[in-house]
């Protein structure tokens, strides 16, 4: 897995100064065919389709079922649940869903396939996307000379 290195201070304690993080570098966005062509490499007897259907089917139920309240899980990936993101009101009396409730977000807690991952991943320091473009623009002036 690439990263790069990035300064940051904490802005509530600004004294404190900055710390080097590591940022997760995505390689790309795979697709939902994507996904489902890996799998087919893994020796499936489920045609493309069958996935497609399932990976639809499931996103619908999950969808109806968690704005019911309740939570999913799905063993190996992990459990889904619903949480609320509230403003609040001076008194409970106050409270009105409509107005203090700003959405629902979904939450997800990670099942045994993604327990430890970071045993699973080889780390290689990338360069920003800002060092990048430097890099590129000094490979195209030395070819323009």
């Amino acid at each position: 897995m690439k990263y790069t290195l990035v300064m940051r201070g904490n802005p509530r304690y600004p004294e404190r100064g900055k710390k080097a993080y590591a940022c997760a570098q995505y390689e790309k966005t795979l697709s939902v065919d994507e996904l489902i062509d890996h799998i087919m490499l893994h020796g499936s007897s489920y045609r493309k389709g069958d996935y497609k259907s399932v990976i639809s089917t499931l996103a619908e139920a999950m969808a109806e079922l968690m704005a019911e309240g309740y939570r999913i899980d799905l063993a190996e990936i992990g459990s889904f649940y619903p949480t609320l993101d509230c403003k609040g009101a001076d008194t409970m009396a106050d409270f009105d869903p409509d107005k203090h409730i700003k959405a629902v977000n979904v939450n997800w807690k990670p099942g045994d396939d993604f327990k430890n991952l970071k045993d699973k991943v080889t780390f290689r320091e990338d360069l920003t996307r800002r060092k990048q473009k430097e890099a590129l623009k000094a490979d195209m002036e030395k070819w323009d000379k």
